[in-house]
């Protein structure tokens, strides 16, 4: 095959991959290898970041690049591989995350048999059976569940772990069980202070849930959806407290993580704090009232919403 004849399907991977591909993928479109040691030497126009990895470009990489490049290395597409830990909630939009220093370690989850070993900056979890994988930017990661559970496990960072919780657990829907879970008794066993903030939480939230859901029924409100799980355009968009689905509105009962990804689409947010569920009822009543009167907010036919609690 001639240069010529590979330049379209090198593209197409270019731009289907954020321009990371395996030596394995370039082989397979007819890209010649020496063609490839030209252009990964000091000063080429691509670059090796990591073995039977090729970079198209020379510059740094970003976020899901580096992340494209660990699944790379850890065998995909052809083998089993997902992102997980700090990397993963960056890609899922988690707001606490990445670390303030960046990324600069990415976390793959891999079948337990597989022989691949951690490399430079990226470590490698083995995993007896694997999660489903969902999409990211493109990039297969695993469920916010199990990326918190492999980012809390690795960090020393305890600020960084409550905030991660809180946030998965107030505005993106996970159940402070489901994360516990992932955890697992022996990390909760050495992190009590974990432990006790999902306790904390699980019990706050059923409480406010409980107030918010009252409220709704004797004010004779149409019923939203309690903690659905909102999609846009097929990516996970958020889960909040309680949603009018015909309306765009949602009802956020928890601090304010996150909530711009709603807002930036045009879906109308109420931020309301648990404790005005029991001290001003009637307000509630009439903010809520006010903007379903006045929807529906959001490009609706874009937004998916699969049933939460």
């Amino acid at each position: 095959m001639t240069r010529n004849d590979f330049t379209p399907a090198l593209r197409r991977l270019a731009r289907d991959q954020d321009r990371v591909a395996t030596v394995a993928q370039l082989t397979a479109i007819g890209v010649p290898q020496s063609l490839v040691r030209e252009r990964v030497r000091p000063g080429g126009r691509w670059q090796r970041p990591l073995p039977r990895v090729i970079v198209l470009h020379a510059g740094p990489l970003s976020v899901g690049q580096r992340c494209r490049a660990a699944l790379g290395f850890a065998g995909h597409p052809e083998a089993a591989a997902m992102v997980t830990g700090t990397a993963a909630l960056a890609l899922h939009g988690i707001e606490a995350a990445p670390l303030p220093s960046g990324v600069p370690v990415v976390d793959v989850l891999v079948p337990a048999e597989r022989r691949i070993r951690t490399h430079t900056w990226v470590r490698v979890h083995h995993a007896p059976g694997l999660p489903a994988p969902e999409l990211a930017g493109g990039v297969p990661v695993a469920p916010l569940a199990r990326a918190a559970a492999d980012g809390v496990r690795e960090s020393c960072d305890a600020e960084w772990a409550g905030d991660v919780i809180r946030e998965l657990v107030t505005y993106a829907g996970v159940r402070p069980d489901a994360v516990a879970a992932a955890l697992g008794d022996a990390v909760l066993a050495r992190r009590p202070a974990v432990g006790a903030l999902l306790a904390e939480l699980d019990t706050g939230i059923r409480a406010a849930l409980g107030l918010a859901r009252a409220l709704v029924i004797r004010a004779g409100l149409r019923q939203p959806l309690w903690r659905p799980v909102l999609r846009v355009d097929g990516s996970y968009l958020a889960s909040p407290d309680a949603y009018w689905a015909r309306d765009g509105v949602a009802l956020d009962l928890g601090p304010a993580n996150g909530r711009g990804r709603l807002e930036a689409l045009g879906v109308r947010v109420l931020r309301i704090a648990p404790a005005a569920l029991a001290r001003h009822p009637g307000e509630v009543v009439g903010t809520v009232r006010e903007a379903l009167a006045a929807g529906p907010y959001g490009p609706l036919e874009r937004i998916t919403v699969l049933p939460g609690d």
